[in-house]
């Protein structure tokens, strides 16, 4: 800090509030039609209907937390409940911005979430700014390749998905990391890097690790002029790695429990996309931000999503610093950079290249944000090194780049046979590529006349199109109707309710019995505001029947197989429960409807409340089933997919794994139905009990986890998993109390790892603090 004031110290932190300055300047420009507006910014698909609501429940468990020590292991409004610790890490729980908001828990949701979106934009700039300040030493395109990457078309698009955004942050950090252990054997940052990102997101953290022994051997080769050493220093790295990733253990080791049952796991074998457009996307995307027309018009829209992620323009500078590599005369560098281009277009180009990318799951362009990146850094250092351009080639190269972007949106449109409407659907994306052209001619122009001041104007240019492009997209995407509105939001998780638990309180009040149930409350989806996210339990604290979540429980998919109706809008990630027997099985007592006829048909309800609020009317289940319940029969899953079985028998017949059945059958002896009753709940934490004369077996309709531990009277009892996903357990002859705890698997064992890698980090601190002061001596 001393150092700060006096001259050196001010040269050298200058250039960062520089940074900082011209970073927020494009923020200015780019939000500044909600600012005019006086409208959240609700950029994302996903921003309203999951994160929204995720982030309800993890302020309100992390608050709880602070409250009463409890740990934030369990959700019970997430759908059916939920290992809320294991399952969010992907979202919520894992985001070290998402911590930070709960400084600003005040604050409006959308508002926080733009502010925090502002300091990833800064941060990011920072950290590829420290990169480049590393591998380059042009300030002016340092700042040019940072803003480049703070404001990159990955950037843009996934900033309405918040976690992801948060990710990319500290990603130049990683890279960085490397680059000081291969200069100056320093070991600290690499570790800390691996140890952030991994606990950030494990999900990006595998896409990293994967491309990392690529840019590794590159970094290594260009570094020391070869690869002499590269195994024992190789080794010493690798070790670092396992550091940073045992320091996340805690979160990572839990999730990997959780997700290994996931059923979007397998890797395709397809060598090629079947739609043509895609390769022609791929030819251009690093010539224009895609997110301007990936919801749009588009003319490389194959109607699948995943190739509307195809996002790799970093600013047009970058994408012609990237065409300077071609015509680069220092050999070394052109072709270990090429060969690296060529590894990157392989995985690119084939579906199981993206699909292992992804974490050998169904083939994703999510990982663009690795070539966006080695852009940058590629197109910095051909830049910086200008008189390593061969001018002639170089012009060869853009008038080809300039004229692909003159023509790549008619002649897509003519291969896909819908050029008869070009100029009516795809006029705006074909303008977007002309301008893009445009610009890159003007950048060529300042390289290829020499210009005095072109990398002032490099940064210029630079300012004004990821300012115009961000102004354009947010103006594009402005909701200017009512529902864009602070109020609606406010409105639609307020309908039911004014304060927090206020609909639960009056439902309790409604019957006695129910302070000693579990029971869960029916909403129709497209009534009462619910069609505004399958999330809206959350917003009310509520035991509901509806989510829309990519890291639902895994033992889900099992009643998904016995009932795929409980599928909404025919995706493997949105469930609404609405068939009437599945609704008895799974203890619904309530239902808040507007009219009669929204009511399921089957169950016997009474009306108990006209006029809830005003208008909303509830009914109660006559024949409620509770949480716990003893039965008398048992059939093999697969028995049941083989007969023509309706679904009505999840309510009086145990559905069991073959290697279960003769288990089970065991345990029933008893011919009277017991049910758990004094049931209390919150936390992490259920108890109940029941009498019943003989031995039985008791469903317990929540989602088999086996981060469960139950207890029947103090011993702990076997878990089964039964009837699509639930828990069962055998119940004793006689009194039982039932106690269950939940602790997410792995969890413990997460600990301990961590624990290790904590310990082996500070070895790594005292070795080099040893080392350090040996060289003193």
């Amino acid at each position: 800090m001393k150092n700060f004031w006096n001259i050196d110290g001010r040269k050298k932190i200058l250039p960062y509030i520089c940074l900082v300055g011209l970073v927020a300047i494009v923020c200015f420009f780019m939000f500044l039609p909600n600012l005019i507006a006086q409208r959240p910014v609700a950029y994302g698909t996903d921003l309203k209907p999951e994160q929204l609501f995720f982030n309800m429940e993890f302020t309100n468990l992390i608050t709880n937390f602070f409250k009463t020590g409890t740990f934030p292991f369990y959700s019970w409004s997430l759908f059916l409940g939920t290992n809320f610790y294991s399952s969010q890490t992907f979202y919520v729980m894992t985001d070290i911005f998402g911590w930070l908001g709960l400084l600003l828990n005040s604050v409006n949701f959308f508002d926080r979430a733009l502010l925090l979106e502002i300091l990833k934009f800064i941060l990011s700039a920072l950290t590829m700014y420290a990169l480049l300040n590393e591998i380059i030493s042009n300030k002016k395109i340092q700042w040019i390749g940072s803003i480049s990457y703070a404001f990159s078309s990955w950037a843009i698009f996934y900033s309405g998905q918040l976690m992801f955004h948060s990710f990319y942050v500290f990603v130049p950090l990683y890279f960085l990391g490397i680059e000081r252990y291969l200069k100056y054997n320093k070991k600290l940052l690499f570790i800390m890097s691996v140890s952030i990102l991994a606990f950030s997101n494990w999900y990006f953290f595998y896409t990293l690790s994967f491309f990392t022994p690529i840019y590794y051997i590159y970094r290594f080769y260009i570094i020391n002029n070869g690869f002499e050493k590269i195994f024992p220093k190789t080794a010493k790295i690798i070790g670092l790695y396992f550091i940073g990733v045992l320091i996340s253990a805690i979160t990572l080791i839990p999730t990997l429990f959780y997700i290994r049952e996931n059923n979007r796991l397998g890797l395709t074998t397809d060598l090629l996309f079947a739609d043509k457009q895609i390769y022609l996307h791929i030819l251009s995307a690093m010539f224009a931000p895609n997110y301007l027309y990936i919801y749009q018009s588009n003319v490389f829209e194959t109607n699948w999503h995943v190739t509307r992620e195809l996002c790799i323009w970093a600013g047009s500078f970058t994408a012609l610093g990237v065409l300077a590599l071609l015509s680069f005369k220092e050999k070394k560098f052109r072709n270990a950079s090429l060969l690296v281009y060529l590894v990157i277009l392989i995985l690119l180009i084939c579906p199981i290249g993206n699909a292992a990318m992804h974490g050998f799951s169904e083939p994703s362009f999510r990982w663009t944000f690795i070539i966006s990146t080695f852009n940058i850094l590629v197109a910095c250092h051909c830049m910086v090194d200008e008189d390593n351009i061969d001018k002639g080639k170089f012009k060869k190269y853009i008038f080809i780049s300039v004229f692909l972007c003159f023509i790549i949106v008619p002649l897509t449109s003519l291969i896909r046979n819908d050029y008869s409407e070009f100029l009516i659907l795809y006029k705006d994306q074909w303008m977007l590529f002309i301008l893009c052209g445009g610009i890159m001619l003007i950048y060529s122009l300042l390289i290829l006349k020499d210009s005095k001041n072109k990398i002032f104007w490099f940064l210029v240019l630079t300012l004004v199109e990821t300012s115009f492009f961000g102004y354009s997209l947010y103006n594009k995407v402005l909701d200017r109707s009512d529902r864009g509105t602070y109020e609606f939001v406010d409105k639609v998780t307020h309908v039911l309710q004014d304060n927090d638990n206020e609909l639960n309180n009056y439902l309790n009040y409604l019957n006695d019995q129910n302070y000693a149930e579990y029971y869960r409350v029916y909403v129709p989806h497209d009534s009462l505001y619910w069609f505004y996210s399958h999330n809206m339990s959350v917003a009310y604290q509520l035991n509901g029947f509806m989510v829309y979540d990519s890291t639902y429980s895994p033992s889900i998919n099992k009643l998904k197989d016995l009932a795929p109706q409980i599928v909404e809008y025919n995706s493997g990630m949105i469930f609404n429960i609405k068939d009437p027997d599945i609704l008895q099985f799974l203890n619904v007592k309530y239902a808040l409807v507007l009219n009669e006829d929204e009511l399921p048909e089957k169950i016997n309800w009474k009306l108990v409340e006209r006029e809830y609020r005003g208008s909303i009317q509830v009914y109660e289940n006559q024949n409620y089933r509770p949480l716990g319940t003893t039965y008398g029969k048992i059939i093999t899953y697969e028995n049941y997919l083989e007969s023509s079985t309706n679904l009505d028998v999840l309510n009086d017949t145990i559905v069991c794994e073959e290697k279960d059945f003769l288990n089970i059958k065991s345990y029933l002896k008893a011919e009277e139905k017991t049910e758990l009753t004094n049931i209390e709940y919150s936390g992490n934490h259920l108890s109940g009990s029941c009498y019943s004369k003989n031995d039985s077996f008791m469903i317990i309709t929540l989602p088999f986890d086996k981060g469960w531990k139950i207890l029947n009277n103090g011993k702990p009892m076997p878990v089964y998993n039964i009837n699509g996903g639930f828990i069962g357990i055998p119940v004793d002859a006689g009194e039982n109390h039932i106690e269950m705890y939940f602790v997410p698997e792995g969890f413990k064992l997460g600990v301990l790892f961590s624990g290790i890698g904590i310990i082996a980090f500070l070895a790594v601190i005292f070795g080099e603090v040893r080392r350090k002061s040996k060289k003193v001596i």
